[in-house]
């Protein structure tokens, strides 16, 4: 009896070695070059600081300096891909948090719960969109797309397609393609208007400096546009367009200020424009979706870089001559001030010295109009700039201002 208990345990033993060795059990990262990590947008975040530590650490609190293994404070998405080679033999004792920082690398955030490493993902082939406009009422007339920057990339190929594709293969279907330089780039201003009703799709690659591809092309995702039922649009510049905190392109939500509206309004902004842009491209930007109500919304690239103000409001009169024209009620935004150390600060740019004069004159007229709303009077500090609080490049305004802009245009329309 003793002797068949002692079999019946061997077997046992035997069984569960078995199942301990079993290859589908095992994990092993001998192998493994990156790993993706994603996670949440933080309002304002100009970048982000991920942590790695060793030991798991507190969320809200800082890791103990003792136990960090890798630090990273220029990350501009929210997620990024990590060379974890160095640390193939300790991937599984690894955690990571993260938090948002301002343009000087100032913290907005704790940090984030600590997540193991090892649960993220390992050695992704393609890249990882960070825009789905299948999740929006309305589609931006000029959409932006964007992505986590892929490591070992050098440059990116945008594609906008015609139909919905899986492979390389895209010459029957390609509408336009976009070279986007830079390792770490994130987003594609895309420069294609989508005017007709109907489903387009895009996607991206990295490729290295030789051309070839790193790793595949990204899942197509579409690009539908409605025409009927919207009756509100915004024509302007890059403030309407979308996009604030230095880093965060137009297309978040959290910077188009048409998000706070209360409902739909078609967002024809176009970032870079001045007025006459505005005023060229009407008839083909506007009129195909048959507004009864055009915000119109600009005029800052003009006073900040030198424009006089009679040229400005030319242009603004010729806007509200076509709406008149086709039936379409105008209503005029005032221009938002700027900051000018703040925009030479985050792009190089000078801006002109005579801007206010010519800024208080456009507004002036704006307001003499029959239909308008006073917004730069809600983004105007007590010195006549706009604050870096609400627009950390002195020129768009972050969520804070976009939200003022938007709840600011939707009360007037309520009332109107």
């Amino acid at each position: 009896m003793l002797r068949k208990f002692r079999v019946m345990i061997w077997a046992l033993l035997i069984l569960i070695a078995f199942h301990t060795n079993d290859p589908v059990q095992a994990t092993s990262f001998d192998h493994v070059q990156k790993v993706r990590l994603v996670w949440d947008t933080i309002p304002d975040a100009v970048r982000y600081e991920l942590v790695v530590t060793k030991e798991i650490g507190e969320a809200g609190k800082d890791p103990k300096p003792e136990n960090v293994v890798f630090v990273d404070m220029n990350i501009y998405t929210a997620g990024t891909e990590m060379d974890v080679v160095n640390f193939r033999s300790q991937l599984e004792s690894l955690y990571w948090q993260v938090r948002a920082l301002d343009f000087d690398g100032q913290s907005i955030s704790s940090f984030s719960m600590p997540e193991k490493l090892t649960d993220g993902e390992f050695d992704p082939i393609a890249p990882l969109p960070t825009v789905n406009f299948d999740k929006r009422d309305l589609v931006p007339l000029y959409p932006t797309y964007a992505w986590i920057p892929v490591l070992y990339a050098d440059y990116y190929e945008v594609q906008v397609l015609s139909a919905q594709l899986d492979n390389d293969e895209a010459s029957d279907y390609l509408i336009n393609s976009y070279i986007i330089p830079g390792a770490q780039s994130f987003d594609c201003y895309g420069e294609d208007a989508f005017t007709t009703e109907g489903t387009w799709w895009w996607r991206v690659i990295a490729k290295a400096a030789d051309g070839q591809s790193v790793g595949t092309w990204s899942k197509a995702l579409p690009v539908t546009v409605r025409h009927i039922g919207y009756p509100v649009a915004a024509l302007g510049d890059s403030v309407t367009h979308g996009g604030g905190a230095i880093s965060n392109p137009s297309c978040n939500p959290a910077y188009d200020w048409t998000s706070y509206v209360g409902f739909p309004v078609r967002n024809l902004g176009h970032s870079g424009d001045t007025t006459e842009a505005m005023n060229s491209r009407f008839d083909a930007d506007v009129l195909p979706f048959s507004p009864k109500i055009l915000i119109v919304m600009g005029g800052v690239n003009d006073i900040r870089g030198g424009t006089s103000a009679e040229e400005v409001i030319t242009h603004l009169k010729a806007i509200k001559g076509k709406c008149i024209e086709n039936g379409i009620m105008p209503i005029f935004l005032t221009i938002t001030p700027v900051n000018p150390a703040a925009i030479e600060r985050a792009f190089g740019e000078a801006t002109d010295p005579e801007w206010q004069r010519e800024w208080h004159r456009v507004n002036a007229w704006i307001r003499s109009q029959p239909y308008y709303v006073d917004t730069a009077s809600l983004l105007t500090g007590n010195d006549g700039l706009l604050p870096t609080k609400i627009a950390a490049d002195g020129l768009h305004p972050d969520t804070k201002g976009k939200e003022l802009i938007g709840r600011a245009v939707g009360e007037y329309l309520s009332r109107l």
